[in-house]
Parts: C-alpha cells; sequence; structure tokens
C-alpha cells in the first residue's frame, strides 16, 4: 500500500470521526467538523507556496536559504503550522535582518511558528495548554469551537486546513517571539560587557547523531540537514544557571556596562596573583593571570541569578531572596529590597523564562562576594612548617577533645572540630609556623584561639595555671623573594588568659582593649598545590621565658602551645 493511499484512509477515517461527533454535539462548544480536505494529496511546501495570502511568509522562508522549505517541510513526519498573512508584519525588515543574523531570523521567527507534530484546534483546549515548537519554545494554544482559538495571543482566522504532512492554521498576525534570558541577554541594552564575557565561552559542534544523514560522495559522509549543537560552560547551576532553558524560571540583575567595570576592577584588586616568579610548580604565571581574570568575573556575576521555583521551597522571609548559584562558596541570603534598589528604570522585560533587569551599581560588598573568613584548625597537620617546629625532646600532639568534667572551671567551653594542636614544653621556649591557604590580596584582622592548659581535667591547681607570653609574626615570602612582613611582632608582647579558651586578636601594640592590627598581603594565594610550602603566608607563634626580673618577682609563662585554629577576618575600606 503506498504512502499516499494510506494517507488518505487516515484523513477518511478522521473525517468520518469528526462527522459523527459533531452530529452529535451540534452547537456546542466540541469538535469542529471540517467539511473537506483539499490538500490530501499536496505537502505542506506546495500548499503555502501557492497561497496568495502567505506570499510574505514565504518570502521571508526563501529568504533564510533555499534548504529552509525543504529541511522543514519536505521530510517524512508531520507538521503543524501557524501561518501569519500577508500585510500583518514587517516583510522586508525581517528579510534585511537576514543578511546580518538568517539564524536568527529562522530561530525566532519561522521555526517560532511550526510544532513538529499535529496540533489540531478542536474542542476544548485547556486555558493553559503549551504546544512544544521547533525552536524548543513553549507556546500558549487555546481556546475552544464557539470562542475560537487562540495561538499565543493571536486568533486563528483559518484553521486544520489539513495538508499531506501536516495542518496549517491561519494567524491574524505573527506571534511575538519571547526571548529566554540567555537569548535576550544577545540583543539587551547596556549590558555588551556581560554578554561578550559570557558568550565567548560559546562552543558549537556538529552534532551527528541528530543530523539527517545523506549519500556517501568520494568516500565520506555527507549529510541532507546537518545539525550544530552549541554549548556554554556557565550555563549551569554552579555557574549562572540555566538561563537558555524554558523549563526553568529565573529573577536576573544584570550589571550595567559601568557597574562591570567597576566590580570588575575591584574584584581584579583581591585577586592579585605573583606574577613575578615561577615558585608554584603547579601552576604557571601565565594560569596566575587567568586566574585573576577568572575569578574576578565569577565574584561580579555568581549572585546574579534567582531561581524562582527554588524560592518557593525554602524557607526564609519573603522580602529576601537567595542566589541559585551553586559553587564552593557561600550563599548568602540577600534582602530583596537591596537588589531592587539599583535596577535601571525601563529596561526590565519579562521573557519566556523569566524576568531580565540590568542594575546600574553592585547591591553586595566584597565580603558578600568574595572576600570571605578564611578558618585554618590548629590540628590541620598539612598545613603545618615542621622545619619550624621547635621540638627538642618532645614531640607534637593532637588531643582530641573530650567531655570537659563538670566540676571543671571550662565547662561550656568549646573547640572547633573537637580537637586541638598541641605542642608541650617543660624546658625552654616553643616556635611553631603555620602556612595559611586562600588569602587575597585584601584586608584582615587576625585572630588565634588558644586552648588552656589541662582543659580536660577537672582538678587544677589554679596556682600552675600560667598565662603564655607570646611574639607573633605574620609574614609572605613569594618566591625567592624577600620576606614582607605584614605583621612584626618580634618585639611587641601578646599575652594569653589561662582561665579560658581566649580568642586573641592582634593589636598594633599587643594590648588586648588597643586598636585591631590590619594587614594585607601584597598577593593573592587562592589557588590549590600540592605542597603545604608552595603557600607564601605563614603565621608564627614563639614563647618566651620570663626575663631575669619577672623572675624574681616570680612570674612564670607557660611556653607549651596550643592552638584550636587561627582565623582571618576581612576588612573592608568604608568606600566598599
Amino acid at each position: 500500500m503506498n504512502k499516499l493511499f494510506r494517507h488518505k484512509i487516515f484523513v477518511a477515517a478522521m473525517m468520518f470521526g469528526f462527522m459523527l461527533v459533531g452530529a452529535s454535539c451540534e452547537d456546542t462548544v466540541g469538535i469542529n467538523p471540517t467539511a473537506a480536505t483539499p490538500f490530501a494529496d499536496k505537502k505542506m511546501k506546495e500548499v503555502i507556496l501557492d497561497d496568495s495570502e502567505l506570499s510574505d511568509f514565504v518570502d521571508v522562508l526563501n529568504a533564510c536559504g533555499e534548504h529552509c522549505i525543504d529541511s522543514l517541510f519536505n521530510q517524512s513526519r508531520v507538521y503543524t503550522l501557524w501561518a501569519p498573512k500577508n500585510g500583518t508584519f514587517d516583510k522586508d525588515a525581517i528579510i534585511e535582518k537576514t543578511t546580518t543574523d538568517r539564524d536568527h531570523v529562522f530561530r525566532t521567527f519561522i521555526m517560532a511558528h511550526i510544532a513538529n507534530h499535529l496540533v489540531p484546534a478542536n474542542g476544548e483546549l485547556d486555558s493553559d495548554n503549551l504546544v512544544l515548537l521547533l525552536n524548543n519554545k513553549n507556546a500558549l494554544f487555546t481556546g475552544n469551537y464557539k470562542d475560537g482559538y487562540t495561538f499565543s495571543g493571536v486568533a486563528l482566522e483559518e484553521k486544520n486546513i489539513r495538508v499531506m504532512n501536516g495542518l496549517l492554521h491561519k494567524i491574524a498576525k505573527p506571534s511575538e517571539y519571547k526571548y529566554s534570558i540567555w537569548e535576550y541577554l544577545k540583543v539587551a541594552e547596556n549590558v555588551d560587557s556581560v554578554r561578550d564575557y559570557l558568550y565567548s565561552f560559546d562552543v558549537t559542534e556538529f552534532n551527528q547523531g541528530a543530523s539527517l544523514v545523506g549519500p556517501v560522495v568520494n568516500g565520506q559522509q555527507t549529510y541532507i540537514d546537518s545539525v550544530f549543537t552549541t554549548s556554554n560552560v556557565w550555563l549551569n547551576t554552579t555557574r549562572v544557571g540555566r538561563l537558555d532553558s524554558e523549563d526553568s524560571t529565573y529573577v536576573v540583575y544584570v550589571p550595567s556596562n559601568d557597574m562591570w567595570k567597576k566590580a570588575v576592577e575591584l574584584a581584579e584588586s583581591y585577586f592579585n596573583y605573583d606574577l613575578s616568579s615561577d615558585n608554584l610548580s603547579d601552576i604557571k604565571k601565565e594560569e596566575r593571570d587567568s586566574l585573576r581574570r577568572y575569578y574576578a568575573r565569577l565574584h561580579t556575576l555568581k549572585f546574579m541569578t534567582y531561581s524562582v521555583k527554588e524560592q518557593r521551597h525554602l524557607k526564609f522571609p519573603e522580602d529576601s531572596a537567595m542566589p541559585a548559584y551553586r559553587g564552593q562558596y557561600k550563599r548568602p541570603l540577600f534582602a530583596k529590597e537591596d537588589l531592587e534598589r539599583n535596577v535601571i528604570p525601563g529596561l526590565t522585560k519579562e521573557l519566556s523564562n523569566g524576568t531580565f533587569k540590568v542594575v546600574d551599581a553592585m547591591p553586595y560588598k566584597p565580603t558578600d562576594l568574595w572576600h570571605d573568613t578564611i578558618f585554618l584548625e590548629g590540628e590541620n597537620t598539612s598545613m603545618l612548617d615542621t622545619t619550624a617546629v621547635s621540638l627538642s625532646s618532645t614531640e607534637i600532639l593532637y588531643a582530641s577533645k573530650k567531655e570537659i568534667n563538670t566540676d571543671s572551671i571550662f565547662i561550656g567551653s568549646e573547640i572547633s572540630g573537637g580537637a586541638y594542636f598541641n605542642l608541650p614544653k617543660s624546658e625552654g621556649v616553643a616556635t611553631v609556623k603555620f602556612y595559611v591557604p586562600k588569602v587575597l590580596s585584601a584586608k584582615y584582622n587576625v585572630a588565634i584561639v588558644f586552648v588552656p592548659r589541662n582543659i580536660t581535667n577537672a582538678n587544677i591547681d589554679k596556682e600552675t595555671m600560667y598565662k603564655s607570653k607570646l611574639n607573633i609574626n605574620v609574614t609572605q615570602q613569594p618566591g625567592k623573594g624577600s620576606v614582607n612582613r605584614l605583621y612584626d611582632g618580634r618585639k611587641i608582647f601578646t599575652y594569653t588568659d589561662p582561665f579560658k579558651v581566649d580568642t586573641l586578636f592582634l593589636t598594633v601594640d599587643g594590648e588586648r582593649d588597643s586598636e585591631r592590627a590590619v594587614i594585607q598581603p601584597k598577593y593573592c594565594e587562592s589557588y590549590d598545590v600540592t605542597s603545604s610550602k608552595e603557600y607564601a603566608f605563614q603565621i608564627e607563634v614563639k614563647t618566651n621565658q620570663p626575663t631575669n626580673n619577672e623572675k624574681k618577682k616570680g612570674i612564670n609563662y607557660d611556653t607549651s602551645i596550643r592552638i584550636d585554629k587561627i582565623l582571618l577576618i576581612p576588612v573592608l575600606d568604608t568606600e566598599e
């Protein structure tokens, strides 16, 4: 049985069914009977080429390239076409656009009116009935027999014109193409900087599996319909979100060109990598420069996207929002008022998968985006500079926290991670150095948490609970260069409190109540290395024996070292 004959039988059966239902549902909302099927022996291509009311649409289709009509309507599959009638759109302007961006016209105009399956205008169509189009957009196709049907809000003037390989509907005007956020970024005003950066990561590859195979010519496989797919590493939840997906809904706050320039310049000042030496075995100088550019832009963009769907399921106040970004950094909660404060009026656009907004000032502080507190646990042996530890006849111990006895003066004390670094000394003094990773070329306060002696013991002789007299130094020595002393504590004595887990801040003069010292590494060290010694930032703690005068006064010091953790706490300039 040939294809045409089978098709005619199918059409006849369908028509017979329509007439039966129509006879029982006359003058009601129901199936729309079709009196005749004039084009059952013609393909969509032939029908629209011969239709004088659709010549404008055909001219645009031809302007997209000779292959377009054949690739769409001359295949062994069925289509539904909602064709806008002549005089309802600016044909010449659209054709002119094909000379500079043919694919854009093909996707946003031609494919926006075609579905790759039969979609009849019959019966009652739900108010939320969506049709998947060839450009992977969803169009609302709704209505009923009595009141009529609409396609993306546009009325059907003729419907259910049956052709050999599909259905043709004629509509009053073209449907408005709704960009996705990702598509709109390409044409939006005042966001060229963000667009150019993100789109520079597009990778287009030939999709052999989706392409239509043709004959082998001179030993080479040809393709009748070649399909290319484009991917971008930024379009996932670890970056800016699936902004190209019609199944997602977002609100985005896109930096304007002016904001982008200021934000990136600010961020780059925090990621000032050392480019003067090759001291890092795994990270070359050019890679460090690339890291600077990448991190500055990542941190500028990572909180511009908010998932509408996710907001409904997260438990926080309605006037707050959490970014969709799910990378290795924290996800802070922002007040919607702060996000909306810098939105540029007139540039907001409702799109197919969310809302596009442009902001002209950064609604965040660096501490929200990239300048985080750095925690280093004292028991982290991988960051210990073993060459700087004065061991004498003792060894380094790592004591896990036990339940503190209820009779202890330290009841209620907390030890981070349940363990702390312990370097006992019965004679002499102790010295220890820690490498600190991930520091930025930014300002910090430094705090070290010291653990008191015998914290887990019940009975303690308070007379032997001596404080420690410390020199603390903070340095950075990149490559083979000279040591940069960020905090010179060689002549500054700092004292611990032996009766508590003591958080000791570095101050300008060592006195507890005086101004906290601000340190600023010259170079950023935000990378992973194979050896902790490749980090240049170090904190040294050294204990002291009492002086002769102190000994005469009966003063003693604890010369052991017990460190729970080290903290680098961000400091912001007032203008930031």
